[in-house]
């Protein structure tokens, strides 16, 4: 496993698979789950070095999770979510995306060696509280997680400068396995951050087509894992259920919550599914599938 001195300066590697390739199946060791772990923070002035220290180790660690923060919802149904079947489900995801913005966007990595001890917080800018759509109580809750709305317009990535590191990053080659926690918006509004800002497509359909077409067909839901595993409720609950603790940062920053959800998959993992077909659950997403 690569040590924190090892996060070496080398060009991305390029993205030569085909990308209806399968990704590496999930791997079935926590080794390095319970390491020491910290979260690189990633602003416009180290966007392009930290993305090619996340390249220089992704051949190693091809199992991404990522988490998303964004303003709140600000869109809800009169259906309860017990009764709102996918479609229901998606109409409301898209609605809250199209009309919000993406303030963070956390990787964290995994591999046959268990868990790299470093997760990347990428700072997106563009969101004003005085001017964007937002929900106040989301927005109150991270700021007491300690997120700073003025630095994040005067420092952070621009969002096409994100989404085009993400693409020549080895990132967007279809060949890794992806991974979130109850991920319809993690998925959601990466989607719309690698599609220029474009509303998300009119149907679920088109919507999972195009997670296909961006993440490959290597995609889980750690959430859906969970209640295969008879565990219910959100990453905490679950985490707690499994005596996994955070390794380093804060409940609701993106990079700290990628990496509780990373040690909380490998731990499923090595913990229930070394004899089950963990393919089988490949392209689930909670509420949408």
């Amino acid at each position: 496993m690569y040590s924190k001195s090892e996060l070496i300066h080398v060009p991305p590697p390029p993205c030569s698979r085909p990308r209806y390739v399968m990704a590496p199946p999930l791997v079935f060791t926590s080794i390095g789950a319970s390491m020491n772990a910290a979260v690189r923070d990633v602003w416009a002035s180290n966007f392009d070095e930290e993305l090619s220290n996340l390249s220089a180790v992704l051949p190693r660690y091809p199992c991404v999770c990522v988490d998303t923060e964004f303003p709140g919802a600000v869109h809800d149904s009169n259906l309860p979510r017990y009764m709102r079947g996918p479609r229901e489900s998606y109409e409301l995801v898209k609605r809250n995306v199209d009309d919000l913005k993406l303030l963070q966007v956390g990787i964290a990595l995994s591999g046959p060696a268990g868990r790299f001890p470093i997760a990347w917080q990428f700072n997106i800018r563009g969101f004003d509280p005085a001017l964007h759509p937002h929900a106040p109580a989301s927005i109150a809750m991270l700021r007491e997680q300690g997120m700073d709305f003025t630095m994040l317009n005067e420092f952070g990535i621009d969002p096409e400068d994100f989404a085009a590191g993400f693409r020549r990053s080895g990132l967007a080659c279809g060949w890794l396995t992806w991974t979130a926690f109850s991920g319809s918006y993690d998925f959601g509004y990466l989607a719309k951050a690698l599609t220029g800002g474009q509303p998300l497509p009119d149907t679920l359909d088109g919507f999972l087509a195009l997670v296909r077409r961006l993440f490959g067909h290597s995609l889980f839901d750690v959430k859906h894992l969970a209640r295969c595993c008879a565990m219910r409720g959100g990453l905490e609950q679950v985490a707690t259920a499994l005596g996994v603790k955070r390794a380093a940062g804060r409940a609701h920053c993106a990079g700290s919550d990628s990496l509780l959800t990373t040690d909380v998959l490998l731990l499923m993992m090595d913990r229930f599914f070394r004899n089950v077909d963990v393919l089988a659950h490949a392209g689930t997403i909670v509420d949408l599938t």
